[in-house]
């Protein structure tokens, strides 16, 4: 596969990164006996607990469909939880606001980059900033410091490798791979305990899956706990230092990374 991905690419390509043990291992996120219903009234996470420990990537695993989408979003409060707790190192964020449950240390990539990541008629330099705008380096009494703003922006597109003309270019001109550049250059520029990343190559070339693979695998190095939802096996066994499966709402199991993919198969459909 590396082999053929180094033909499309032109340029050598690394997709299972060597993971090494992270030190710290403390607790980062509890969620415990979580209950959803959608807006038509139905279950669609039933009693849900996981948790993830920093310096650990926790992926969800699963058949879209099965309420993962829902999970991640209730992790910010996208989504109403019937019943539960979701807790940040002993903080609970259900009840908080969106911008709160953000601020309190978390990262979110979400499942549509187009629909929820980014704003297409803003700039990059826009939607850089668009949760961090009064931060006081950013802004004063209503009054954008755009040099400062400018200078952030010109770091993270050289720093994320966004490939456009400046960063004035309108976020829906990108291409899908650098769409994505800029969540990731938003969400990782944050001081975060907990990175929430929800199908994030879907729909990406393999250069471009690559580099979201290497900016996973730093936050994990640097100590911070990454929740990645993703339908990809492939993905999965490349991150993951555990696999929940996810299955008509409910974790079913949770299993180590060298689980052979026919019983995470399995797994998948139901079958304990």
């Amino acid at each position: 596969a590396e082999q053929l991905a180094q033909l499309m690419v032109g340029r050598p390509v690394e997709l299972n990164a060597k993971r090494e043990a992270v030190a710290n291992q403390d607790e980062i996120l509890n969620i415990s006996g979580l209950t959803i219903k959608n807006h038509l009234g139905a279950i669609v996470v039933k009693n849900v607990s996981i948790n993830v420990n920093a310096g650990e990537v926790l992926a969800v695993a699963g058949v879209q469909g099965n309420g993962q989408t829902e999970l991640a979003r209730s992790i910010i409060n996208l989504e109403k939880a019937l019943s539960g707790s979701i807790k940040l190192k002993g903080r609970e964020l259900l009840g908080l606001s969106i911008k709160a449950a953000l601020s309190a240390g978390i990262a979110y990539i979400p499942e549509s980059r187009e629909l929820d990541g980014l704003v297409g008629g803003f700039t990059i330099y826009e939607n850089l900033i668009l949760d961090v705008i009064d931060q006081s380096n950013f802004s004063k009494a209503g009054i954008l410091n755009r040099s400062a703003i400018s200078e952030f922006a010109e770091e993270k597109k050289n720093q994320f490798d966004i490939r456009a003309q400046d960063i004035y270019a309108a976020a829906n001109s990108l291409s899908g791979g650098n769409k994505q550049k800029v969540v990731l250059a938003r969400e990782l520029s944050k001081e975060v305990s907990l990175v929430v990343a929800s199908q994030p190559t879907r729909g990406l070339d393999i250069g471009s899956i690559e580099f979201v693979h290497k900016k996973i695998l730093e936050q994990r190095a640097a100590g911070k706990a990454v929740l990645l939802f993703s339908t990809e096996l492939d993905e999965i066994y490349a991150l993951a230092d555990r696999i929940a499966v996810m299955y008509k709402g409910e974790i079913i199991d949770v299993v180590k990374p060298n689980t052979p993919p026919n019983q995470i198969g399995m797994l998948m459909a139901g079958v304990k």
